[in-house]
């Protein structure tokens, strides 16, 4: 196992990407993912094997590297990226009951890899294209240390009215503090039908596909799952909430999911938007 740190991307401890490490390690590591559902999704589409050197882009606590640290059992490796050292270190965490020799750790800015051209059998990116200013750099980064004829795949979120993981924490927070409910975030800019294959084809990219992907997270637990959610996502309207307050606002969450309640499980839609392409062949 080995850790990377460039100079280049030092100025990130003091980012807003370093500002909830806290609130995620502690839900990620005292309560592993349930859920693998997407994580399953961007592996299968981007064709992960044995034995491929596989670059992870964003991969915050470790989603989907992970999990695809699972498909290589004694060969190849994966580096997971990301512009948040402190994720990359939960990230490890997670990863210790796995053969650590075959997993990689880099801070890096996904529109400059800190690595040669064609270096990797395949890229994958979970939910991080959405979040840097030129897409279409990050995109064209990317082919640059693929292999010839190698492919990467793309996962952002699709609208925001379609993922109510989001929107209905959000707007019993508004609510609960009398204020409008807030703009929508950046993680939903992508959700455009066509917009991440666009992105693709101006980074030069051929035998591109995008597609929807929906479905309905069963959650059991769903007082942990909102406890969740207000630490990883909400932590700063939260602080300072008195005890009583704060039990006030999970149990009106709470209550607002009770439409998604089926036989004694809360089943949580969620949309995303998958796009894989290929870097062109050496000619």
């Amino acid at each position: 196992m080995t850790f990377f740190y460039p100079e280049t991307v030092k100025h990130v401890e003091k980012s807003s990407w370093e500002r909830g490490d806290k609130a995620w390690s502690e839900s990620s590591i005292r309560n592993p993912v349930q859920d693998d559902t997407l994580n399953q999704a961007i592996i299968a589409e981007a064709g992960v094997k044995p034995g491929n050197h596989v670059l992870d882009i964003a991969s915050g606590t470790g989603n989907p590297a992970v999990s695809a640290a699972l498909l290589l059992r004694d060969s190849g490796s994966i580096t997971l990226t990301d512009l948040s050292r402190g994720k990359l270190e939960i990230s490890q965490i997670r990863a210790s009951s796995f053969n650590r020799k075959k997993l990689n750790y880099c801070c890096a800015d996904m529109t400059n890899l800190p690595f040669a051209d064609e270096t990797f059998d395949v890229a994958m990116c979970r939910f991080g294209i959405m979040f840097v200013k030129n897409k279409v750099k990050a995109a064209r980064e990317a082919m640059r240390v693929l292999k010839f004829g190698s492919n990467i795949t793309y996962m952002v979120w699709d609208a925001y009215h379609k993922n109510p993981p989001f929107f209905i924490p959000s707007k019993v927070i508004s609510e609960f503090f009398g204020e409008k409910e807030a703009a929508i975030p950046a993680r939903h800019s992508m959700c455009a039908p066509g917009l991440l294959k666009s992105v693709m084809e101006q980074a030069g990219y051929t035998n591109i596909s995008e597609r929807q992907i929906k479905y309905k997270n069963r959650v059991i637990n769903l007082k942990r799952y909102i406890a969740n959610g207000l630490k990883r996502s909400h932590k700063d309207r939260i602080k300072g909430l008195t005890k009583s307050d704060l039990t006030k606002l999970k149990k009106l969450i709470f209550q607002a999911w009770s439409p998604y309640e089926n036989n004694g499980a809360t089943k949580i839609p969620n949309c995303a938007r998958i796009c894989t392409g290929s870097k062109p062949a050496s000619t």
